[in-house]
């Protein structure tokens, strides 16, 4: 439980618990005067009625009574001046009605008249008694000072110069302070407006906590111009946390939140950003320059241009994309996409004729064998026909769309498929090579030892 300290002539004026004293009259010979006055509300009649004008009510003819040149020296005194601007409440109205000494008695006198102002240990000995000091963290701040935004007295210049309790110095305090906010918002009103809170929280306006801080000008005159230069959270360290904040997001949106807005989210959730951070600010309505992200490997034009990134796995896409999200856009027979619809009924020609290089996007070992062995349209143990479109004479007219376009046979034979007919070592050895064949060239690749074993003229490779 928050601990109250009753502070009576010493003012809290914001920011992170500076502190300013009233004016005081320490030249006034209390102790000379003791006898002469009954109660001390013989001048300062505004202690029991709170009213601040009336602390020190006593004018300068009461002094005159005595101080007339003959009864005693005469005094130069104008009277009380203005009080100064506090953010103090008023303590003396509803405080209990102690002996004036018990908060202003000089320690090791007994004496009446025999005062000082009071000061923050005589407070704390009643109302916080295990605290360290007056600036100790549980401490009720509000119980003494009214929220900063009432003080309106105080300026821009003594606000700028406020001193930080020492809790708010600890490492740990940027990344614990919303929970004792939450918990006790009005003590941190004493020092904070809004403005102070909307130079880090992107998402302030969704802060009850926050929303509870009024608007304060000067505040906002002191905030204005400065950035945000944010600490990394620890969770932001882990390996490729890019791709592994999503447990993270799912156990606690809100503290994403503070940051990140619903584009950032965007930036990968193209489709469901707005059911993933619903509740998140969107960049428009966020004050601070917000954060944004770049996904590795993404190029600006990625949505279109991902193919070749696809086929060969860099960066790797299953570690964020399930093959729905794939299909969502290449399904063939739904909407249009890459592909026109139904393509995947007839995209048998435009492979053969070597329209689209479906390489960049697929791979033909894989993606095509895949798809045909399902379907029944990949060869088995038997050379078939199938997929040739029933082509007569099929095994015999196969060379020259062999030739061709080897990629489209590839889909679906490897090259012991071939070598069953065309080994120069085993099988029917039949030459696959046309009258244009150029040999060299072939050698210069290392490619002929696959179906000779060993190059021409008997060289091993």
């Amino acid at each position: 439980m928050k601990r109250a300290i009753l502070i009576v002539t010493v003012v809290l004026v914001g920011g992170a618990s500076a502190l300013l004293s009233l004016p005081r009259q320490e030249s006034f010979p209390h102790a000379r005067h003791q006898g002469l006055f009954p109660t001390c509300t013989a001048c300062h009649a505004g202690i029991e009625s709170g009213d601040a004008s009336q602390f020190v009510s006593v004018q300068p003819a009461t002094c005159q009574a005595c101080h007339d040149g003959q009864t005693a020296p005469r005094v130069s005194w104008d009277g009380p001046g203005e009080p100064e601007a506090t953010n103090r409440r008023s303590v003396h109205p509803g405080h209990p009605q102690l002996p004036c000494g018990t908060c202003h008695q000089v320690p090791g006198t007994s004496e009446e008249m025999q005062v000082r102002a009071a000061s923050f240990d005589n407070c704390m000995v009643c109302h916080a008694p295990g605290a360290e000091g007056h600036r100790d963290e549980d401490n009720d701040c509000y119980q003494c000072h009214l929220p900063l935004t009432e003080a309106t007295g105080i300026t821009t210049a003594q606000i700028a110069a406020f001193t930080r309790p020492p809790s708010h110095s600890t490492p740990e305090f940027i990344s614990t302070h919303g929970a004792t906010a939450n918990e006790d918002v009005m003590s941190c009103s004493v020092c904070h407006a809004r403005e102070n809170c909307e130079l880090c929280h992107v998402n302030a306006e969704n802060v009850p906590a926050i929303m509870a801080l009024g608007t304060d000008p000067r505040v906002a005159s002191l905030m204005e111009g400065k950035t945000w230069d944010p600490p990394i959270p620890g969770s932001h360290y882990v390996d490729e946390w890019d791709f592994a904040h999503g447990p993270a997001m799912a156990e606690s949106s809100t503290s994403c939140a503070v940051c990140h807005t619903q584009e950032v989210c965007s930036t990968c959730h193209v489709d469901t950003y707005e059911m993933i951070a619903g509740d998140f600010t969107t960049a428009a309505a966020a004050t601070p320059e917000d954060l944004s992200i770049t996904i590795p490997g993404h190029s600006p034009n990625f949505a279109v241009a991902h193919g070749q990134a696809a086929v060969s796995a860099t960066p790797k896409c299953s570690a964020c994309h399930f093959e729905s999200y794939c299909v969502d856009c290449h399904d063939g027979s739904g909407r249009p996409s890459f592909h026109p619809t139904d393509f995947v009924q007839r995209h048998g020609a435009e492979v053969a004729a070597q329209l689209q290089t479906c390489s960049e996007c697929h791979s033909n070992e894989v993606f095509c064998r895949d798809c045909h062995s399902t379907q029944g349209f990949a060869v088995a143990d038997q050379t078939g026909a199938a997929f040739h479109d029933a082509t007569p004479d099929w095994f015999m007219a196969h060379g020259k769309a062999a030739r061709q376009g080897l990629d489209g046979c590839a889909s679906c034979h490897s090259q012991t498929s071939c070598l069953r007919c065309h080994s120069a070592v085993e099988g029917f050895r039949i030459n696959p090579h046309g009258p244009d064949f150029d040999a060299d060239a072939e050698l210069a690749k290392g490619s002929c030892t696959i179906c000779h074993g060993t190059a021409p003229g008997g060289e091993s490779h």
